[in-house]
């Protein structure tokens, strides 16, 4: 073992450790419930205001498409802290619910839970807040046909067909940086609803109207912002005390348990690179199971202009096959059964243009692919675990389980071939050269999926909206991948590795259908 990876290996334990013991002691009491009505099932977490802060209403949180009531544990956290009893739903397909996933499914279950709750008088509508995002934030506008509330806060909804009414007291959202649609969408409900009104009257009339454009912001990014919390939590009074002083209203603010959440989110942050910083030590230990390493610069590639080109009709290529028939159609994950396919056509495409290369890169040696397998489980259930505790629901319940055992030989072809056009692993501009080359053919993929909504219709917008997501993991899989590679030379190995990373991010992330 290297000093370094020593060194790192210690300053990643002391950081999952004091990570654990900061999110633990910042966290809110809260508990979980199940709410059952109408054929929904709907795990539910609930926040409830801390001692010593008098409850003043109700706050119902809805997430987004491929997103789940942890993601809004944040925002919730501070609503809590302001007084308000928070209720965070699964929708169907979403976190804990295995629920099959429609969009028309959702809303009804979404609005079976809301009326649920305001006829048991847990949320009366004269004090109860809906917050919703993305698709959540589009739930619980039309919502207002059927259920109003006393305002309602959606942070960048998807597109949708306005409702017969505006919601009472709307506060609309929109990133700087989100995708146009979406950014259209907040627009259109400016202009549905004639303009902004922020007046006290309008507050008391139920009327009020605003649309917040929020700088340096994207999609996802907006349920960690600090100033989307504070708007929100003061619209949310102004709602209820339409005439509230500001300099009330700002006490108020100051009031908020953000002290408490940003030492959680600091301590999910520390956990997170812990075990990022653990990493290198682990696939050594690993790697020595599998023997003597082989001379990872052997074997050849493409050249890296012709990997690219490859890369590009590939990805063309297999959007126009599945326009004809989704071969994974079978997962039933909503976009996750498309990008499975996709990854399958692709790596297909590329062993085919690349036979003789690949041959080169296949390695026989099994014990390099079980440590690689036994090192890829292992990554997986600890940071699927960390993130379940603190930030996602990426911890894998029983049918994405399933899921997740029927994408990893897909996965692995394709990340097969992903190895083989790349080529071995170098070191100076060489291997900053391969790493390019790599996140060219990833982008070249997601361009390839916008393309196809956009120009074919393909329904796959989600690929879109997740960009952030799809480039930040990519980035961590090769890091980790070539950690891996470079220890046990074999491109085999380092493809059963990335397949099992990317089997769950597909597994955890799209919603059951």
């Amino acid at each position: 073992m290297r000093r370094w990876e020593a060194l790192f290996g210690t300053i990643g334990a002391i950081l999952v450790l004091a990570g654990a013991y900061s999110a633990r002691h910042a966290s809110m009491p809260k508990h979980a419930i199940l709410l059952e009505e109408g054929g929904c099932h709907l795990p539910a977490t609930i926040l409830e205001p801390p001692p010593g802060v008098n409850a003043i209403g109700t706050a119902i949180f809805l997430h987004g498409l491929s997103a789940n009531r942890r993601l809004m544990i944040y925002l919730g956290e501070d609503f809590a802290g302001h007084g308000f009893r928070s209720y965070l739903l699964d929708l169907p397909g979403h976190g804990d619910n295995t629920d099959r996933f429609t969009f028309a499914r959702a809303e009804q279950c979404a609005d079976v839970a809301v009326d649920s709750l305001g006829r048991g008088g847990e949320a009366d509508p004269k004090t109860t807040i809906l917050i919703g995002h993305s698709m959540g934030a589009s739930i619980a506008i039309r919502m207002a046909d059927r259920n109003p509330m006393t305002a309602t806060i959606a942070i960048s909804p998807a597109p949708m067909i306005t409702p017969r009414r505006m919601p009472s007291n709307l506060l609309v959202f929109s990133a700087r940086y989100d995708l146009p649609p979406l950014k259209s969408q907040a627009e259109s409900l400016q202009k549905a609803a004639g303009g902004n009104r922020t007046a006290p009257d309008d507050f008391a009339e139920r009327r009020a109207f605003e649309l917040r454009d929020v700088p340096l912001a994207t999609h996802t990014s907006l349920l960690l912002d600090r100033r989307l919390a504070q708007q929100s939590e003061q619209w949310a009074i102004r709602a209820l005390v339409p005439n509230i002083a500001p300099d009330t209203l700002a006490r108020n603010s100051a009031t908020t348990y953000e002290a408490f959440n940003r030492r959680r989110l600091a301590g999910a942050i520390a956990g997170l690179l812990g075990l990022l910083l653990l990493f290198p030590v682990c696939a050594t230990a690993v790697a020595k199971l599998s023997g003597p390493a082989a001379e990872h610069r052997s074997g050849t590639s493409p050249r890296y202009s012709l990997a690219l080109a490859e890369g590009a009709v590939a990805a063309l290529t297999a959007v126009l096959v599945l326009e004809l028939f989704v071969p994974l159609k079978f997962l039933r994950l909503y976009a996750g059964d498309y990008l499975a396919s996709m990854l399958l056509v692709v790596g297909l495409l590329f062993l085919a243009l690349n036979w003789k290369a690949a041959k080169t890169r296949i390695s026989p040696d099994r014990s390099a692919w079980i440590a690689a397998a036994l090192l890829g489980l292992a990554t997986i259930l600890a940071v699927g675990g960390w993130l379940n505790w603190q930030v996602d629901d990426a911890w894998l319940d029983g049918p994405r389980w399933l899921r997740f055992a029927a994408i990893v030989p897909v996965a692995s072809i394709f990340c097969f071939a992903e190895e083989v056009m790349l080529g071995p692993l170098y070191e100076g501009r060489r291997r900053a050269a391969r790493a390019a080359v790599f996140l060219a053919l990833r982008l070249e993929l997601w361009l390839a999926c916008v393309l196809a909504y956009y120009q074919l219709a393909s329904g796959q917008m989600l690929i879109g909206i997740l960009v952030a997501s799809f480039a930040g993991f990519s980035l961590l899989q090769r890091l980790a991948t070539d950690v891996l590679l470079a220890r046990t030379g074999s491109a085999t190995a380092a493809a059963v590795f990335g397949a099992i990373l990317a089997a769950w991010f597909i597994a955890a992330v799209f919603p059951l259908t």
